[in-house]
Formats: structure tokens, C-alpha cells, sequence
């Protein structure tokens, strides 16, 4: 069976049922200057909110293995209360070994162990995509106080760009081939459909900054950008797909295998509940 709770979409439950470390290890973690801009929203929205008995300060839904779980406690205040929360037990098991300076639980967004208006902020890092129905929506209103923020980040990968844009179509063939959809991939921004129509957030801004930066040898790139979709796939098809990119890579003109760039912005996105 598989450990996981509440609406989310099929792949993203299986691709993130195993595989933890690997995950930990290829995935980049997010920029100083987007973490900084979370960090101001954070205590900008708890600083408000001094005379309500705030349960948490932030809440962090689908913390993976804490990418940004670990850069946000570091630059929080001590004193602030955070929990971390994720539904596989397999990520969560890498996210506790880090022992951060934040409360850590299994949750989902319509599974939320808190009571109403208990929480200041709600973080959601390169995640939301994969929960943005209306009834996790609903939940997520549900344990924000009034005027507290929905945080989204996403690190963007730059499809029209180059060889990107071959390794795009490929992407698409394979969430097709594992029974997904291509509503469920960000960039489609298909996950805005439900909390642009919601009364109970509104956008306060979105920002285009630039993104982390990833580069590596032919075999690091290969093993960053296969690492949850295609692990869903036979062992037979995802070697294949994997020998196909390395042949998109061998011959797309003047590029150097000892030194891939993947380019990246960060999109981030602050809403507040209303």
C-alpha cells in the first residue's frame, strides 16, 4: 500500500513513496535572496498577528526531506514556532534526521493535525502543484488566521531553453506513460485554476528571480532530471528514456558534457487568506 493520506494526485503519492535519499541528494535547495524574501513575509505576517495565541508561526505542508524546511529554520528567529510536515514516510524519515529546530508530523493539506487559526504563515516549496483542489484549499484557509499568507516557491526549470525543450517533450511522454497528467506539471499552471476562483485567498504578489544554479557532468544532469517521474516507469523503459536523453545531450551542438548548465528561475508566489 501506499503511505499516503488526503487529495494527492497519483504520481506525485507513488514517485514519493521511495527514494528519499536520492531525492535529498540530486534536488537543488532554494536561493539566499527567495529564502530572505519567505523569512520577512514570515515575521511580517507573526509580528501583526502579536495578540492572537498563534500555535505555530509557520506551517510547511509536503516538506519533502527538507530542502527548505533546513534553510528556513536557520534564518527564522529561535523563537519562532515551526512545523514540518510531509506524507511520505520514507522523506519524513530523511527530513527527522536532520534535526532541525522544527516540530515534525505526517500530514496532508486536507489533514492538517491543528485546530482553526493556529497558524500565521503556510509554506508550500516546489509542492503545491500536486494538492491545489479546492478542499485542500479549504483546509489550508481553515488553520490560517484571517490575513495570514499562503507562501508558494517553485525552482522553475527553463523549458524553452536549448536542449530543455527536448528533454520537455520527453518529460511529457513519460507523465502520460505513468498515468499522470500534464495539468499536474507547474509550468502548466493549471494549479491556479482553483485559488484564482477561491474567496478565500488573494494573490498580494508574484516574483521572477533568478533561479539556483545547477551544473554538472553528463551523468549528474541525467540523474537530477530523471529523479522521481522516471523511477515510476519498468526498469526497461526508464533505461531507455534515460539513453535517450544522454543521446539528445551527446549531440546537441557545442555543448560540454564535463559542464551542464540547467537552467532555473525561482517563482514565488505569496496569497493571503481572506
Amino acid at each position: 500500500s501506499v503511505p499516503f493520506i488526503g487529495h494527492m494526485r497519483k504520481p506525485a503519492a507513488l514517485g514519493f513513496k521511495t527514494g528519499g535519499d536520492s531525492y535529498d541528494a540530486r534536488r537543488p535547495g532554494y536561493t539566499d535572496e527567495s529564502v530572505d524574501l519567505i523569512v520577512s513575509e514570515i515575521i511580517a505576517t507573526s509580528e501583526a498577528a502579536k495578540t492572537r495565541d498563534l500555535k505555530y508561526d509557520v506551517l510547511e505542508l509536503a516538506s519533502g526531506t527538507g530542502k527548505l524546511t533546513e534553510s528556513l529554520s536557520m534564518k527564522l528567529p529561535s523563537h519562532m514556532k515551526y512545523l514540518a510536515t510531509e506524507p511520505s514516510e520514507n522523506f519524513l524519515k530523511i527530513l527527522k534526521s536532520k534535526v532541525l529546530n522544527v516540530d515534525v508530523a505526517m500530514a496532508t493539506a486536507d489533514s492538517i493535525p491543528l485546530v482553526d487559526n493556529a497558524v500565521g504563515s503556510v509554506v508550500c516549496a516546489h509542492s503545491f502543484h500536486w494538492f491545489s483542489g479546492m478542499e485542500n484549499l479549504k483546509s489550508i484557509h481553515n488553520v490560517l488566521i484571517p490575513g495570514g499568507k499562503l507562501i508558494l516557491i517553485w525552482n522553475m526549470k527553463q523549458f524553452g531553453h536549448g536542449w530543455m525543450s527536448a528533454f520537455y517533450e520527453q518529460r511529457q511522454e513519460v507523465v502520460k506513460r505513468i498515468g499522470g497528467s500534464l495539468n499536474d506539471l507547474f509550468n502548466t499552471m493549471q494549479w491556479r485554476k482553483d485559488i484564482d476562483t477561491s474567496e478565500d485567498f488573494k494573490l498580494l504578489w508574484h516574483k521572477s528571480l533568478a533561479g539556483v544554479k545547477f551544473q554538472g557532468d553528463i551523468e549528474k544532469v541525467l540523474s537530477h532530471l530523471t529523479a522521481v517521474s522516471y523511477n515510476l516507469l519498468p526498469a526497461v523503459e526508464r533505461d531507455a528514456y534515460a539513453h535517450q536523453l544522454r543521446q539528445i545531450l551527446i549531440n546537441w551542438p557545442g555543448l560540454d558534457l564535463n559542464n551542464i548548465t540547467v537552467p532555473y528561475t525561482t517563482e514565488l508566489y505569496v496569497f493571503i487568506a481572506q
